[in-house]
């Protein structure tokens, strides 16, 4: 019996010192947005849904690059974001860190993440959502601002902002032309000696 009791203490202690699994749970694997986890939501009027979220990154200083774990205050941002099963408002619990580097400039920064840079209001993916529905859609600004719950002026940033990343066709050197990017012949006018009228000419 004392070795059996000894057994099953051992099993515990070794499920203690275990680490956790990094399986997220099922709000977070559903609502799928990167470096963040959903920590609660409700259903508000005409089925919009609000989501709560927090980040999960590390956060390092924009400065020095030191990563930190001092929490200085929490605040409340709303984020526009993609529809999940009709409208959404994500809610996210934004902190402001303190600096750990004695030596750098800034005492305190707040936590930014690659979906959601800084000063940013709305998520990458539904920024990139947004173009995708423009320009490989062929859609009007006007009818994807409707289908995703946002306004004009958000769609006209996101592509504006595609349109900067572009590069420039001056520095582009074509492999090759398509067959209605050249001409064979150029077209040429003369005045007829005998007529005085204006005659269209071919040449090669």
């Amino acid at each position: 019996m004392d070795v059996l009791y000894a057994f099953i203490k051992s099993q515990e202690l070794r499920a203690l010192n275990e680490p956790t699994s990094p399986r997220p749970d099922a709000a977070t694997a559903i609502f799928n947005l990167p470096d963040y986890r959903v920590t609660g939501t409700e259903v508000l009027a005409f089925g919009q849904r609000r989501i709560r979220v927090v980040a999960t990154a590390e956060a390092g200083c924009p400065s020095c690059g030191v990563i930190s774990t001092r929490v200085h205050s929490r605040r409340s941002q709303r984020l526009r974001d993609i529809p999940v099963a009709g409208p959404v408002e994500v809610v996210w619990a934004k902190r402001r860190f303190f600096c750990d580097e004695y030596l750098c400039p800034r005492r305190t920064f707040t936590e930014e993440t690659a979906e959601v840079p800084r000063r940013a209001r709305s998520t990458r993916r539904l920024r990139e959502a947004l173009v995708a529905a423009v320009i490989g859609s062929g859609r009007a600004a006007a009818e994807a601002a409707s289908s995703f719950g946002v306004s004009w002026w958000l769609v006209q940033r996101a592509l504006d902002s595609a349109a900067l990343t572009l590069p420039d066709v001056d520095a582009l050197a074509p492999r090759m032309l398509g067959i209605d990017e050249h001409r064979y012949r150029s077209v040429r006018f003369f005045r007829d000696p005998a007529t005085k009228a204006w005659k269209r000419a071919l040449r090669g």
